[in-house]
């Protein structure tokens, strides 16, 4: 058990055996997502220190939870700490020299992200001998007029950027409930395709387990289409039938890999004693955004099961905490409950009877967009001015010195921000702001998505001197709104395109951090070689 002292650190080689072990704990590395995914400690979480204040609670679930912040060289660690504090988690120690000193004391690195399900993505690909087909392959046979159905399990944003044309879109977790509707047979040729390898891998097999006994994964997905010479289809692509009740042999399959997994199952009253008992634990829902907005049990996670093998490490920190799994549906909680017990979280359970189930026993529901609490939030809202678009863009022409301070993340700021913004990370601002604005004076008006991070930040300013600080009210969403300019790029920016790529997570066609040839190569040679990897 990690020491509650508010003042220790933990070594490199501490820091090792707790990794190592099942322990119940958070290593959380506050650095920005884009520099975790170049280099990072196996095992650890990615939480940027500017989202600490709204997204600590749900991805730590609990105040006693043990945390270990890291950083680079340890200075963004204590501030986060003592944010963590703030709010309430009683055990958070830093590590010494942070990554720096992880690094001189001879200990593991790795780089990319969602690495865990990347690797997991390619031993199925080995273990199970998932078939592939090239895209030149695929492009041949639909050429000879073969009916084949291919479709991209990624999520609607990254589909509608750029898909293998004639592709359905099918989200990975909707696969078992939508693909067979698509099918003229049962046995008809099936390919799946993602942006690169993993979710198109793990989507043909689960098809594959489910019953399709014709399936193959597209080789390297959208990338291996690009590298083939062939051009990407953008926009919203084909329509496809309205979701149905999955297939009797859907079902009856899902059963049978209940049985043989041994998936747990838990009761609305013992699920219920679990929360009342604040044991640490999540609630992970793996149905679509647009389902989970529509009601969901308080508390819960949105992480759509088709994104959930690459996207887990940024909701799940504490690895041994409960995981339970909710849908409204006998069929996508049972394969996402597999899927996470193959990921290695040993306390994983499916909530019997879903939504429906907790909504009959008279338990609540939430409805809407997710608001979750920000700590400090009204403070800092009572501290710093506002000010809307239109007068923004009156000011910034009355006063030309006005520093605009983008503190967004990098991967957001170069898809679209205020013409003549500087770019300043939320979690750098103590360390770096002076930098931009020596004179404490200078006009100040900081700017995010919708306005919660420039307030917070706009108060970090207020502390640290500066006089005349406002924030953009409603974020770069209400600028939007207004119809005022943006510009796409990394003007304004102290970033590498790297950086900036892995920031934003998803594959780019075209932009200033679009994917090169050699991007892609370099990316999929890494990921294929990660079933050599260790398990």
């Amino acid at each position: 058990m990690l020491s509650k002292a508010d003042n220790e650190q933990v070594s490199a080689a501490a820091l090792a055996r707790l990794l190592a072990s099942d322990a119940l704990y958070a290593c959380l590395d506050v650095r920005e997502r884009g520099e975790f995914a170049l280099r990072q400690i196996p095992g650890t979480s990615p939480l940027a220190r500017g989202a600490l204040e709204y997204r600590a609670w749900s991805v730590v679930p609990s105040r006693d939870v043990p945390i270990v912040v890291i950083d680079d060289d340890g200075r963004r660690a204590a501030l986060a700490a003592a944010t963590l504090r703030a709010m309430g988690y009683a055990s958070v120690r830093t590590l010494a020299g942070g990554l720096d000193g992880w690094v001189a004391a001879g200990r593991p690195t790795r780089e990319g992200w969602g690495v865990r399900g990347k690797e997991y993505g390619e031993r199925v690909a080995v273990d199970q001998a998932v078939p592939q087909v090239t895209a030149e392959e695929l492009a041949a046979r639909r050429e000879r007029g073969e009916p084949i159905t291919v479709v991209d399990v990624r999520s609607e944003e990254e589909y509608r950027r750029g898909h293998v044309p004639g592709a359905y879109h099918v989200p990975g977790g909707q696969l078992l409930v939508e693909a067979p509707a698509l099918l003229p047979e049962r046995d008809s040729p099936v390919v799946v395709s993602c942006a690169g390898r993993t979710r198109g891998i793990l989507g043909a097999q689960m098809l594959r387990e489910a019953g399709l006994p014709n399936v193959q994964a597209l080789l390297n997905g959208a990338m291996g289409w690009k590298l083939a010479g062939y051009e990407l289809e953008s926009g919203p692509g084909r329509d496809r039938p309205a979701p149905g009740e999955p297939a009797d042999w859907v079902v009856e399959r899902t059963r049978r890999l209940a049985r043989e997994e041994g998936i747990r199952f838990l009761s609305v009253d013992a699920y219920r004693r679990l929360r009342e008992a604040a044991a640490p634990h999540y609630t992970v829902d793996v149905r679509l955004p647009a389902e989970y907005q529509a009601a969901r049990i308080p508390g819960s996670v949105s992480l759509p099961a088709g994104q959930a093998a690459l996207h887990h490490e940024n909701h799940l920190a504490v690895r041994q905490a409960a995981v339970v799994v909710v849908a409204d549906d006998a069929v996508r909680p049972v394969w996402a409950a597999r899927l996470f017990g193959h990921l290695g979280f040993p306390w994983v359970y499916v909530l019997e009877g879903g939504l429906a189930a907790w909504d009959a026993a008279g338990e609540p529901l939430e409805r809407g967009p997710l608001a979750p609490p920000v700590f400090g939030l009204a403070d800092a809202r009572q501290r710093v001015g506002a000010v809307d678009p239109p007068a923004l863009r009156e000011a910034l022409l009355a006063r030309p010195e006005t520093l605009l301070l983008d503190v967004r993340a990098s991967g957001e700021y170069v898809m679209g921000h205020i013409p003549g913004s500087r770019w300043l990370a939320r979690g750098k601002l103590e360390l770096e702001v002076e930098r931009w604005a020596p004179d404490r004076r200078r006009p100040i008006v900081a700017v995010c998505d919708a306005g919660v991070r420039s307030a917070l930040a706009g108060a970090t300013l207020r502390d640290r001197g500066y006089a005349d600080v406002r924030y953009l009210a409603g974020g770069l969403a209400a600028w939007q709104a207004a119809g005022l300019p943006q510009v796409e790029g990394l003007d304004g920016a102290d970033v590498t395109v790297e950086e900036a790529q892995a920031d934003f997570g998803h594959t780019l066609w075209s932009g200033a951090i679009r994917r090169s040839r050699d991007d892609m190569e370099r990316y999929l040679s890494w990921e294929e070689a990660l079933s050599q990897q260790p398990g």
